[in-house]
């Protein structure tokens, strides 16, 4: 079991690749970097799950997976393709599906649990 009532102050948080350097990623405002820790999975993986942290800044997203998100810390306004804005703060719970494109603006540094489902990966997580 993963117990994220434990986990989600684990540390553990490293590097991730820069997000301009990402296939569905693009910065179009500041220099977020992000980090994260796999607990389940890895990069490229069929099901991930772990903690993610990102700074300040705006970039455009397509989702490479399913996800739900839990967000810890932090304030995020995501605009989704539709042009609906949603702003969330800690505790707040949230779903984007596979191939969505959504901008996301990170207001103050987000900290956020996440459960990433790829049908189309190749490898299933040990």
């Amino acid at each position: 079991m993963l117990d994220y009532t434990v986990l989600k102050d684990k540390g553990g948080l490293v590097p991730w690749p820069r997000l301009e350097d990402l296939p569905f990623a693009k910065v179009l405002e500041g220099k977020p970097t992000h980090m994260g820790r796999f607990d389940l999975g890895g990069f490229g993986m069929r099901t991930m799950a772990g903690v993610w942290e990102c700074t300040p800044g705006k970039f455009q997203y397509t989702y490479p997976g399913d996800e739900i998100c839990t967000l810890l810390a932090g304030k995020l306004r995501v605009t989704d393709e539709n042009g609906k804005v949603h702003n969330y703060t800690a505790g707040d719970i949230f779903y984007t599906r596979k191939g969505e494109v959504a901008v996301w603006e990170i207001l103050e540094t987000v900290r956020k649990v996440f459960f990433i489902h790829d049908p189309d990966a190749a490898k299933l997580a040990a």
